[in-house]
């Protein structure tokens, strides 16, 4: 077999993907070495390479599987966080919204007043008063 100069380079990128991602390392050394296009005897002689090498293999079985519960769970822990910024952003929003009224010498009360019930539905552990200085818990 012919050797590439930069095989071992593509070796340790290979096995550092298999390392970072964690997926089972399902090659064997033959397959291995014909990917990288040197013969498996070659392998065997580079230290560094055999000992990342065993290190994913180790890693691979060491490794809890994860079920599909699991993944559901973090599938949803994903979805609750990115709601939860959202939601962050809609009330900035409102805030913004209220500031620039005020800032216009009108009252957001005016504005706001029909949804302040709402809001308060909504997001009980609000209190109004977090969104402007000195708006009151019942709006007039």
């Amino acid at each position: 077999m012919t050797t590439n100069k930069d095989w071992r380079k593509k070796a340790h990128i290979a096995l550092d993907e298999h390392m970072f991602t964690g997926a089972p390392l399902r090659m064997t050394l033959d397959s291995f070495a014909k990917g990288l296009g040197i013969s498996r005897q070659t392998l065997w002689r580079d230290k560094s390479v055999m000992q990342k090498f065993e290190q994913c293999k180790v890693n691979s079985r060491t490794k809890p599987s994860k079920n599909p519960k699991d993944l559901r769970i973090a599938e949803l822990e994903n979805l609750v966080e990115r709601l939860k910024n959202e939601n962050g952003l809609l009330l900035l929003n409102f805030v913004l919204a209220c500031t620039k009224l005020r800032d216009h010498n009108l009252d957001p009360r005016l504005y706001f007043s029909e949804i302040a019930s709402d809001i308060l539905k909504q997001f009980p552990s609000i209190k109004l008063s977090q969104f402007y200085d000195g708006f009151s818990e019942q709006p007039s």
